[in-house]
């Protein structure tokens, strides 16, 4: 009985060193899907404000347009609000409340449902800042990635060995 407990403190410290990876893993996704989804509303964005632009499209037919996953559920969450008899800005606000994005960055995409409603101009100007917006963001978030991951990697793995040294 005595000699299976040694085995045991291993095999429970081996777990919490996987399970300090799997967090870090998951961490360092969720700070990747955040990237994915800035990506994916920026080009939104910008293919919104070109057909606005140059092709006069209304904005209830760009909410059907072909983009990225992390967008396309932003805006059938707006089709949905839509259809449920909500104004566009309190549907866009709604879905924009959902974004896993900082809490900045979803206002700036929230206001930018009140702004659609206007003139094409003004429209297009909305839809160009908030993407420069985003893209700022994703900009500054990449060049912070490499030590972002190293920092993250050196706690999860710190306080995982931490634990399993004080199992053993």
């Amino acid at each position: 009985m005595t000699a299976a407990l040694p085995a045991l403190h291993a095999l429970g410290a081996g777990l919490i060193v996987c399970a300090g990876l799997l967090t870090r893993r998951a961490l360092l996704g969720e700070r990747r899907r955040i990237q994915r989804t800035r990506r994916a509303l920026t080009a939104a964005f910008e293919a919104m404000e070109g057909e606005i632009r140059f092709l006069l499209t209304p904005v209830p037919a760009l909410l059907r347009s072909a983009c990225a996953p992390e967008a396309e559920v932003f805006f059938r969450a707006v089709r949905e609000g839509l259809l449920r008899g909500m104004t566009l800005a309190a549907a866009w606000r709604a879905a924009a409340a959902a974004l896993p994005l900082p809490e900045n960055e979803r206002e700036s995409v929230a206001s930018l449902g009140t702004r659609l409603g206007g003139g094409e101009e003004s429209a297009c100007a909305a839809l160009t800042l908030t993407a420069a917006e985003l893209r700022r963001a994703y900009a500054r978030a990449e060049e912070k990635q490499r030590e972002t991951e190293r920092l993250t990697t050196s706690i999860c793995l710190c306080i995982s060995l931490l634990m399993a040294l004080l199992l053993l």
